[in-house]
């Protein structure tokens, strides 16, 4: 479908314009009804109008009507004039060179074209709705409705797929929408390229447009350069001489464009320095005329009629202006779109032929105030660029520049130019561009939509939107990837094997499935009952269906599991951590359920009937989280974690150095640098009901995409378990003897007790506030001392103690330690709530180690800035290898060693999870440091080497240390989104029988 944009131009004597607008005024805004119902017989035409107004210096007057319609121009032409034959005749008679009785030979005689080129009038034509007849338009507002309809009075039980269904069939029945259901034609799909990419196909229009007469310059050149040196030459001399006149006349040219680009760019700079800038306020009743006539439907219309300015320049930089302009359109946005506004139904800029008169008419969407300011705010430099060559435009630089930017004066300087338009009609009143685009997606879906993916997208058009890529669809996430679910106090994890049978193994899925809960789990806080995370392993994947192909398509290191020489050093499982000495995980199970309540027999009657039909079951009860989590070294844990955008803590003012994007953690989602990393895939064939979601993300609903691969990881995230025991004991008697041994080593006013070394080893106190803010004493013994202080002076003086709070802050501030003889750097003033502080940053506030040392167990977990201070490049570098811890304490066995149940979740588990185990925690060399591991979680084996706790005195040296902490189970499992479990659940018709790995 091709448009026609018409502009009719008739001229008439200044001394007639007030007649004319009499005449025009009869036609009606919003226009008579006979008019309208006559355009509206005749059809395909979408927008018309008609004007009659003085030029700016008042002398010369135009009728102009425009008008935009399906189809090519004579068509289009002959339909106007014999829907408003009258009315038109009646306006037209008022022309200076008006000939009675052919209204459309007229018509066609006074078109007005526009173009760029020396020989034409400077101008552009837009269309916003490219492709779209106004039949079709009507027809896909009637479609929209009817599904509206439809939909609302559907169940809520139906899926997405399901309600599309409904939706057709009843559209199938109305013999009047009925067509409406034929496939769509494919559209091209729109990739927005660089301005990089599309500059040289540019300057190589420009210069064929624009400096076509230096080409034929040099043609001239080197032909004459040719035969002026031998009438009769041989062909190697002839073409030497070609090359010669080529090279010469090229180089000449080259050097004259250069020299008028430099002097048309200083004429101009002067110009706009000096050029008079109209600060006149707008007619007040003109004003008023042009309000009486907005604001009746959804779309407005204006007129603008300005003056370009005089000489050789403007008439040079005006049609470079129209062609950037209308060139970047093209290549650089969408199809109806400029920049990314997308109001405009229909527009076009025209200069009145032999006249320096410029007018601008647009069919806009929305009000005139929110139209302008779309254009001031997302594409200034295109209004600069065309009316900076007007007389009085706001002051411009560099043709482009500044200009509309001064929006206020610019919207006065607009409003002025604007003339009241006395006669508008449009086809559809009612409807903006932004609602053209979407019933023309609803129609679209309703024909072509086939899959569950693209019926969620469908349904988005009704009063949503279509999802961005990083918006999180957390209904299909599960509740563990939102928090620990600490707020469930209950808990334990049951790791097992399904059965070979694969539709054993969908038996069982299906029976825990309604127990598994997705969404943030907030919403659980009053649930009694005990609910479940669930994650797969390669092998119960399989068990339950999926091939061998699709588990290919999963990253290495989850398919080759936590198992293996290799993986072992990476992971530091030697010597007691040794995978001989593991509870469970030397064959990874298949599933590891996590199961969460508020009471303790309401898990353990989970935990036995999710058992049910698995085998190899083994049970890790969790510890019941009282008053906050402490891991059994009696640290506050969970303090550091990083925050996913858009969740709910995401959205509670988290700190940016914590901040990241949903798919560091969750797959389909866009990562922190913006891409969408590859997921693991399956064939369409093995999905005929659609139940997964596609690859890629469906868009336009015009190509068939049921045969696209299927995303097995959206929404998903990988888990790793790590039972990992404890030996208390031992970590006391080290910090209680190597207290010892420090008491000389570190005077005043360090206070060196084994609480002190173990701060040190781990980077906070026990209570959870950083060394970072607190090199001293913990926040929560800063508090008491600054309070017994506080009550000892009041006493000696009789008066009263201050608030524990004030007396504390006035204790802990770094103005109060400023002056300690200890020397270390006095720390940023902290939150006053300091227990558990984590918005600090290692590298501005400690680079020297004094407070946190180097190799302390939460600056290796997560350094933050510390390898470049102050960067917030290495913020960033260093984010895209955090983990989202999700563990708990165990429960003991009777008489053995107390444990943390590690758990992280990860969206890269090379990337994230063994990147720090093997590059941060397990590397003696980490930071710069010599022969130190993580005093916490280095390896299994006994070291050699100590830890390095760095003063202005020198570094304090400690022992080295055995082992406090051995892997006793782990595994690496999937922790699938809800259509991944829909699907590995759903019945199939074909048994299918997977034997294990």
């Amino acid at each position: 479908m091709t448009h026609a944009l018409v502009t009719i131009v008739a001229p008439l004597a200044p001394s007639r314009v007030r007649e004319a607008e009499v005449a025009i005024d009869a036609l009606g805004n919003p226009p008579e009804s006979e008019l309208k119902a006559a355009l509206d017989r005749v059809g395909g035409v979408h927008f018309a109008s008609l004007h009659a107004f003085a030029s700016v210096d008042g002398a010369r007057a135009h009728l102009i009507l425009e008008f935009s319609a399906d189809g090519d121009e004579t068509a289009a032409v002959d339909r106007v004039a014999r829907a408003l034959a009258d009315g038109l005749q009646r306006v037209f008679a008022f022309a200076a060179d008006w000939r009675a009785g052919d209204l459309f030979g007229y018509l066609l005689a006074h078109r007005a074209g526009v173009g760029v080129g020396a020989f034409d009038q400077p101008g552009l034509c837009f269309v916003g709705t490219p492709g779209m007849s106004v039949e079709r338009i009507k027809a896909e507002v009637e479609i929209a409705a009817a599904a509206r309809e439809q939909l609302a009075g559907q169940p809520g039980s139906m899926s997405a797929l399901e309600r599309l269904a409904e939706v057709r069939r009843a559209v199938a029945a109305d013999p009047a929408l009925r067509s409406m259901l034929e496939a769509p034609q494919p559209g091209a799909d729109f990739v927005q390229p660089s301005l990089g990419a599309i500059a040289l196909p540019i300057l190589a229009a420009f210069a064929k447009i624009f400096l076509w007469p230096f080409g034929v310059a040099i043609l001239l050149w080197t032909i004459g350069w040719t035969v002026g040196h031998a009438p009769y030459p041989a062909i190697v001399p002839l073409v030497s001489r070609l090359w010669q006149g080529f090279a010469w006349s090229t180089g000449i040219a080259f050097a004259v464009v250069l020299l008028g680009a430099a002097l048309l760019l200083f004429r101009l700079r002067t110009m706009e320095g000096s050029d008079w800038l109209d600060a006149r306020a707008p007619d007040l009743s003109t004003n008023a005329q042009m309000f009486a006539r907005e604001g009746y439907g959804a779309q407005n219309h204006m007129v603008s009629v300005t003056q370009r300015k005089p000489g050789w320049v403007r008439w040079l930089t005006s049609r470079i202006a129209f062609w950037i302009i209308g060139a970047l359109a093209a290549r650089r946005y969408p199809p109806g779109f400029l920049s990314d506004i997308g109001t405009i139904h229909f527009a076009r800029w025209v200069t009145v032929p032999g006249t320096p008169d410029v007018i601008f008419l647009s069919n806009y969407g929305g009000s005139w105030e929110s139209y302008l300011e779309d254009f001031i705010t997302r594409a200034a430099s295109g209004l600069t660029g065309v009316w900076s060559n007007s007389i009085g435009f706001p002051r411009s630089r560099f043709l482009f520049f500044d200009g509309a930017t001064d929006g206020e004066r610019f919207k006065r300087y607009a409003r002025a130019s604007m003339v009241p338009t006395r006669f508008w009609y449009s086809a559809y009143p009612s409807t903006t561009t932004a609602r053209v685009r979407t019933n023309a997606l609803i129609a679209r879906g309703l024909a072509g939509a086939l899959t569950e993916d693209e019926a969620i997208r469908w349904l988005a058009l009704f009063g949503s939107a279509l999802r961005p890529a990083a918006t999180m669809v957390n209904s299909d996430v599960q509740s563990i990837v939102f928090g620990g679910l600490s707020f469930l106090r209950r808990s334990e994890c049951v790791v097992g094997d399904l059965p070979e049978d694969v539709d054993l193994a969908r038996t069982w899925l299906r029976s825990v499935a309604p127990k598994i809960v997705y969404n943030d789990g907030r919403r659980l806080k009053d649930n009694d009952e005990a609910v479940i995370c669930l994650a797969l392993s390669p092998r119960g994947m399989a068990r339950l269906g999926l091939p061998a192909t699709a588990l290919a398509t999963f990253p290495f290191a989850f398919v080759e599991g936590m198992m293996g020489e290799a993986r072992a050093r990476m992971l530091g499982d030697a010597g007691n951590s040794a995978p001989e000495y593991w509870r469970w995980g030397q064959e990874t199970p298949d599933a590891a359920l996590l199961l969460y309540g508020n009471t303790e027999s309401a898990v353990a009657e989970l935990a036995a009937f999710a058992s049910e039909g698995l085998t190899g079951v083994h049970s890790i009860p969790l510890k019941t989280i009282d008053n906050g989590k402490r891991e059994p070294f009696n640290f506050v844990d969970g303090v550091s974690q990083p925050v996913i955008r858009g969740t709910y803590k995401g959205l509670r003012s988290a700190d940016p150095i914590h901040l990241v994007e949903p798919g560091e953690f969750i797959l389909g989602y866009p990562d922190n640098r913006g891409n969408l990393p590859p997921g693991p895939t399956l064939s369409a064939l093995a999905d005929p009901e659609s139940l997964l979601p596609l690859v890629p993300t469906p868009t336009g609903f015009d190509r068939a995409v049921v045969d696209c691969p299927r995303d097995l990881g959206r929404d998903g995230s990988f888990l790793v378990i790590r039972e990992l025991e404890q030996d208390v004991d031992g970590f006391n008697d080290y910090c209680a003897a190597e207290s010892d041994k420090a008491q000389n080593r570190l005077t005043s006013p360090y206070e060196v007790t084994p609480e002190f070394i173990a701060a040190k080893l781990v980077g906070r106190w026990q209570d959870g506030s950083s060394l970072v803010r607190n090199p001293y004493v913990s926040a929560s013994q800063s508090t008491v001392s600054a309070q017994t202080h506080a009550a000892r002076f009041a006493a000696a003086i009789g008066g009263a103690p201050p608030a524990g709070e004030e007396a504390a802050n006035a204790q802990s501030h770094p103005t109060a330690r400023a002056a300690s003889p200890g020397g270390v750097p006095a720390a940023p003033p902290r939150p006053r709530n300091a227990h558990g502080d984590n918005d600090f940053l290692f590298g501005e506030e400690d680079p020297e180690a004094l407070r946190c040392p180097y190799g302390a167990h939460i600056r290796r977990a997560n350094p933050r800035d510390s390898l470049d201070p102050g960067s917030s490049e290495q913020v960033g570098i260093t984010n895209r290898h955090r983990i989202l811890r999700v563990g708990r304490p165990y429960v003991p066995a009777e008489g053995g060693r107390p444990g943390l149940l590690f758990m992280c979740l990860n969206g890269d588990i090379e990337r994230q999870f063994e990147f720090i185990q093997q590059t941060w925690l397990g590397s003696a060399a980490f930071h710069g440091l010599s022969c130190e591991k993580d005093p916490i979680m280095g390896d299994g084996e006994k070291g050699e080497c100590g830890f390095t706790i760095p003063t202005r005195q020198g570094p304090v040296v400690l022992s080295s240390m055995q082992p406090f902490v051995a892997t006793r189970g782990g595994g690496y499992f999937f922790l699938a989104g809800r259509r991944l479990i829909n699907w590995l659940a759903a019945e199939r018709r074909v048994p299918q029988r997977v034997q294990p790995s």
